[in-house]
């Protein structure tokens, strides 16, 4: 079994991680009508273009599943592709990153495929429908913090000294010191789908609670966002 290519993966998912951030700053201005601080808007330019956004176009489901369906497109990506070099990967066939795209179907994800009778269905288009912002913004702010973790770790696998070479604040430090092991890339990507695809089940939920019964119905993964079928 050949090993994982960190650099592959690296650049799906730090594009993931980057829609995934200005969905999360998109969320927190619908919240708080401000700009999360760390988005360093001092001149106030950043929350006058999202202002402006949302006269032109308020946020709906049809926005959410814009920004989702990018994320989702390289974290499948990043998992379908990770043991191709960079290279080959670069230079790929069309059709071999349509069957990279669509969601995984391995051993590591089986909790989160949909059940055989709701494959049967007809997906429905997202409409333009208000979304719940509690329980999406929660949601996406844990994506984006693991994902934020899981890409320093990428990238200090893959030997890269950038912007990631700085550990993320809520990073434990024992972790650091560990290298990164295929299993623990896997939980660490299951978890942040396991997140999305609560943000995209729960976005007309009034509340952030939680009955046990709906658990696994809000763990699976969203139709709206299968390519046609599943990768294996």
């Amino acid at each position: 079994m050949r090993t994982l290519t960190w650099k592959t993966i690296r650049s799906n998912l730090s594009e993931a991680l980057g829609e995934l951030r200005k969905l999360d700053c998109r969320l927190w201005y619908l919240f708080s009508g401000e700009v999360p601080e760390d988005w360093g808007d001092d001149d106030g330019s950043h929350k006058a273009w999202l202002a402006r956004q949302e006269q032109n176009c308020p946020f709906t489901e049809f926005s959410l599943h814009t920004s989702l369906d990018h994320a989702y497109y390289h974290l499948n990506l990043a998992w379908n592709s990770r043991r191709t070099p960079l290279e080959p990967y670069k230079n790929c066939s069309d059709r071999t990153y349509r069957r990279w795209s669509g969601f995984p179907k391995t051993r590591e994800f089986a909790d989160l495929w949909p059940k055989k009778d709701v494959r049967k269905r007809l997906r429905k288009e997202p409409g333009f429908r208000k979304v719940s912002l509690t329980p999406v913004r929660v949601h996406i702010k844990m994506a984006v913090q693991r994902l934020d973790i899981l890409c320093y770790l990428v990238a200090k696998e893959a030997g890269e000294d950038s912007a990631w070479s700085i550990p993320p604040q809520n990073l434990d430090p024992n972790v650091d010191k560990l290298p990164l092991k295929e299993r623990d890339f896997a939980e660490r990507m299951h978890f942040i789908y396991e997140m999305l695809n609560h943000a995209w089940n729960r976005r007309r939920d009034k509340t952030y609670f939680i009955a046990k019964y709906a658990i696994p119905r809000r763990k699976l993964f969203p139709l709206a966002f299968m390519p046609g079928c599943l990768v294996k």
